[in-house]
């Protein structure tokens, strides 16, 4: 699993870095910290406010582990012969590598459009990101970032909303594929928060696509068999925002939107990330 985590230099962002060292922590993924200034570039950038702000997302991401269990450190060295040239040796010390990968990076530009490009050019499977303000998704100084990247990006995005517990994952299936790798990624959120998990069948017109419901018995089960706590109920897609404006609380709501997804079908263009804007609590949306 590769992770990219972007931040500004606000605290949304310090409580977004929490939930990737937890995921880090769970699934030793491969994880970038990505900072985006909108200076031009130049040796000044290392004294702004987001090249500061990554120093310390490193400082306190490495932190987190002791240092001989952290997969994220140069390990200790020792002394080697090496040919240089002309047959003759040096004893040098070799560092032995990291475990995984790990890379701080600083671009400069739009926000939304960097944290897209990075993610397609890192490759990630996530990405993390946090949001300010309870039932609002915006970044200080480049108010629409959150909803830009989630809505625009090819893979996983996890918008994390300021200060709150999760105590339930409400997960909304629509379609009949879902890959292992989702699966995983949900039972992951559950291990870290000690949650329960809402299991919702969207339908239209009260219609469900047979693969659908049979995807969503299958789903069920496998986390059954893994002793998670699980209540599996079905939804009209015409209801879906109007429900979830009013049960979700102190909880994640997870999407899965793949190609074949009825939300897409169902709402325009851009709804997803006007979606997250007006939900109260985190969002895992799952592609």
């Amino acid at each position: 699993m590769r992770i990219l985590f972007a931040g500004d230099e606000h605290p949304y962002s310090e409580y977004a870095l929490k939930e990737t060292i937890k995921l880090a922590m769970n699934t030793w993924a491969d994880v970038t910290l990505l900072g985006v200034s909108q200076a031009l570039p130049g040796s000044a950038l290392v004294n702004m406010p987001a090249s500061k702000a990554l120093r310390h997302y490193r400082e306190t991401f490495l932190n987190s582990w002791s240092y001989e269990d952290s997969p994220y450190e140069m390990g200790g060295g020792k002394y080697e012969w090496i040919p240089v040239k002309n047959g003759v040796l040096e004893e040098m010390k070799i560092l032995t590598g990291r475990k995984k990968d790990f890379k701080v990076r600083l671009r400069t530009g739009n926000p939304s459009r960097e944290i897209l490009t990075e993610s397609q050019d890192d490759g990630s499977d996530l990405i993390v990101i946090g949001s300010a303000k309870e039932g609002k998704c915006e970044w200080v100084n480049a108010l629409l970032v959150p909803q830009q990247v989630v809505d625009d990006a090819d893979c996983s995005v996890l918008i994390v909303k300021e200060q709150q517990p999760v105590t339930k994952i409400v997960a909304c299936l629509d379609q009949g594929y879902i890959s292992q790798e989702s699966l995983e990624m949900i039972n992951q959120m559950i291990t870290i928060h000690g949650a329960c998990l809402d299991l919702i069948g969207l339908s239209q017109d009260g219609d469900m696509e047979k693969s659908v419901y049979t995807r969503l018995i299958e789903i069920g089960d496998y986390y059954s068999d893994r002793q998670i706590e699980i209540n599996t109920r079905l939804m009209d897609i015409s209801d879906f925002e109007q429900v979830i404006a009013q049960e979700i609380k102190q909880d994640l709501l997870a999407l899965w939107l793949g190609k074949k997804s009825l939300l897409n079908r169902f709402f325009s263009r851009g709804w997803v990330g006007r979606f997250v804007s007006k939900c109260p609590t985190s969002v895992l949306v799952m592609r």
